[in-house]
Order: structure tokens, then sequence, then C-alpha cells
């Protein structure tokens, strides 16, 4: 199953990005998110890239809209300026940019920042991003201010640990956020031995794993989880490298000690079902999926896992309710087209899954995707006639994938 390659094969974007929404780093997930090429993803998971960029660029404009606010009343109108700028360029809520506009208009302030986020409108679909690149108010804010934005995401406690670690660590630490391995394993060797505390280990470790470096990686991350143990982001780590490492029996170990010492509870129990599915045992990786579901662990990989697992069970309904778990990615409503395929697949509700395609078609035009889901809706509905011109169309295309090709072969088939 193509879903076990996060776990089991080299670390891909998608799922840097999906670690960072969970850790909920806003800053260093929306500047993933704007990097990332997604015209090659298939629509479900750009779907989801679009839906975390949405709530990144909103989380990160509420902070900066408060910050803002408490920098004017502080007499400080400036900075209060380049938090409303900064806000206007992320927020992708109306009344996020409306109140954005207002207060960046009370301050004096240029007010074409917003443009950044026209992407980010009532009508985006699953290809919903900014129109360009990191718009101009961004550009004005200087490394301080985005090592605040940075801190501002941490909860207190654990912002006041970054910033007692020292000036040379924060600046290691900015670049590492920043997605600049080389600037920030430069840094990371000129911070003085005597602060190289357990941030510094966690920080470098997620960098040298990042990067390849697994046994130094290895060494780091360990040491830091031995004096904080409760630190999330150097755990992921550490989990990422040894599956991708193929050590398996040494990752389902360390996941079931954090279990036992009562730590990340449904990470743990999601990274053991895809452990156990990629192992071919059906029966221990739904259990555990079930585990991670009742723990209240929302990744869309471990639902879509158990959702397939369920299906591949025939325990059809079980499936349906999971894939209805999925995230819509927040533009339009309607069924998820993972879900509208299980339907087509089943021969269930044609009506809503075919409504579905044709939401997403709208907003793809060029992913044949979904003209061969509404022609294979047309076909179960015995409107023959109405798939022929999409099939027709289907098949004057060169370069498919070999699997969507023998698909549209399949559909052109029924309906001769």
């Amino acid at each position: 199953m193509s879903l076990f390659r996060n776990l089991f094969g080299k670390s891909d974007p998608v799922t840097e990005l999906g670690k960072l929404y969970a850790r909920r780093e806003w800053a260093a997930l929306l500047a993933a998110a704007r990097r990332l090429e997604r015209t090659a993803l298939p629509a479900d998971v750009q779907a989801q890239v679009a839906g975390w960029e949405t709530e990144a660029g909103d989380a990160l404009a509420a902070i900066n809209l408060d910050e803002g606010e408490m920098a004017v009343r502080l007499g400080n109108h400036r900075k209060g300026r380049e938090h409303f700028q900064l806000a206007a360029a992320q927020a992708c809520a109306p009344a996020l940019r409306e109140r954005a506009e207002r207060l960046l208009a009370e301050a004096g302030g240029d007010r074409s920042a917003p443009s950044a986020a026209a992407g980010c409108g009532s009508s985006c679909g699953p290809t919903c991003a900014p129109a360009g690149g990191e718009g101009p108010a961004e550009e004005e804010i200087d490394a301080a201010g985005h090592l605040e934005l940075l801190l501002a995401t941490l909860p207190h406690d654990l912002a006041d640990r970054y910033v007692a670690a020292g000036t040379p660590f924060l600046q290691a630490w900015l670049a590492a956020q920043e997605g600049d391995d080389a600037l920030a394993l430069d840094l990371f060797e000129q911070v003085p031995a005597a602060q190289r505390g357990t941030l510094f280990r966690a920080e470098r470790g997620v960098v040298l794993a990042r990067n390849g470096r697994s046994a130094e990686a290895e060494a780091d991350l360990r040491a830091a989880l031995g004096e904080f143990p409760d630190l999330f982001h150097p755990f992921d780590a550490l989990v990422t490298l040894l599956a991708v490492t193929g050590r398996h029996d040494d990752l389902e170990s360390l996941l079931r000690r954090a279990l036992d010492e009562g730590r990340f509870a449904g990470y743990c129990w999601s990274r053991l079902a895809q452990l156990e599915a990629g192992r071919g045992h059906v029966a221990a990786a739904l259990a555990a999926g079930e585990q991670a579901l009742a723990e209240g662990e929302l990744d869309p990989a471990t639902v879509l896992m158990c959702a397939e697992l369920q299906e591949r069970e025939g325990n059809h309904a079980k499936a349906e309710a999971l894939f209805a778990r999925l995230p819509s990615g927040g533009c339009g409503g309607g069924a998820h087209p993972l879900l509208a395929e299980f339907w087509l697949r089943h021969g269930q509700n044609l009506d809503r899954a075919l409504e579905s395609f044709k939401g997403a078609l709208r907003h793809e035009l060029d992913n044949p995707r979904w003209l061969l889901r509404i022609a294979q809706v047309y076909i179960a509905k015995g409107w023959k006639k109405d798939a022929a011109g999409p099939i027709e169309s289907l098949l004057q295309r060169d370069g498919l994938p070999d699997e969507l090709a023998a698909e549209i072969r399949a559909a052109a088939d029924a309906i001769r």
C-alpha cells in the first residue's frame, strides 16, 4: 500500500508537513507548504496540504494580530504595522483578513500586503495556495521577527527554555526552521560547549537525521530524550530514523516503551499500526489503528490506513465511516474524493459521488483522474452515452500513469 511509503521509505515533504501540523509548528508549516511544488501530487493530498496551509496561516495571523495590537498599545507603532502586514499576508479566513486590513489602515500601513493571501479565498479548491512566493510584508520582517514568531508558536515554558539556551543556539535553530540545514549545522558547531544542552541535542539531532547522518543523529536524539522525554519532535525524528533505516524491532521497542510511560499515545499507536501493516499483520494493524483513533489521533494517514484495511477485510460500514472522517480541505464542503471513490467502488451514493468528482474537476481541470471518475459514475448509472465523450477525450491523452491508463481502457470497453 502506497501510504506505508512514508514509514518504510525515504521521508517525503508531505510527511514532514504532517509532522509539523501534528506539532502545531505553524510558522515552519506555512513556510514549507508555500515552498512545496504540488502539481504532481494526488488531488486528495493537495487538498490536505491546502487545509494545513490555511489553518497554519490563520493561526499565525491571529498571533500576529494580537502581537501587533499589543505593540501599538505599548507605543511601538512600527512593530505593530509589521505584525499587521504579516497577518494580512498570512490570513485565509475573511474575518481575519478584514481585521488585519482595518488595523493596518488604522496604523497607517500599506494595505496592498493581503494580495499574498489571495489564493485562500472562499472559492479555493484542492490546490489552494498563495498567489506567489513570500510577499513584501514577510520580506520586511527581519530575523528577530521570524524568531519571535517561531517562539510564539511554542508553549510558554518551552519558549522560555529556548530563549535561555542562548543566541548562538537560537540562530542555528532559526536556520533549521527556515530549511537551511547546511547553515544550521554550521551554526550548531559554533554553539559554545557550555550551551550544548538538551535542546541543542534535540534540534541538532533532528537536522542530522534529516540529512542522513543516522549515527550522529541517534546519539543526539537519545541524549535529548533521556533528559526531556516529553519533547515530541526529537522522539518523532528518532521514530522516523529507525523506520527508514529498517530497524523495525528497535522501532517497536521505542514505541511500546513510550506507551508504557504514558507518552504520545495516539502517535505511538498510529506508528505501530503502520508498522504492523507493513509486516502484513492486518489484524494487529487494525487493533493498533483503533487504539490510535480512540486516543484522538487525527492524522489523515492513520484514518486512511484504517479505512483501507477495513475495506480490504470486507468491513464496508466501518471503512465508509472512516473515509467520512477525512478532512475535505476546507473548500466548499461535500464528500472527500476518497469517500466518493469508495462509494463508486461499491455502487453507493452515486449522485453524491458524482458531485464530489465534478467539484474536484472544477478545481483541477487538467487532472484526468476526475474526468475518469465522472465517466465511471455515468457507466455505473447506465448512462453510457454520457460517458462516451469523457472516455474519448481521455483516450487521446499521452503519458498517463499505467494504472490510470488501464482504468480508462476498461471504461472504454464497458461502453462498447
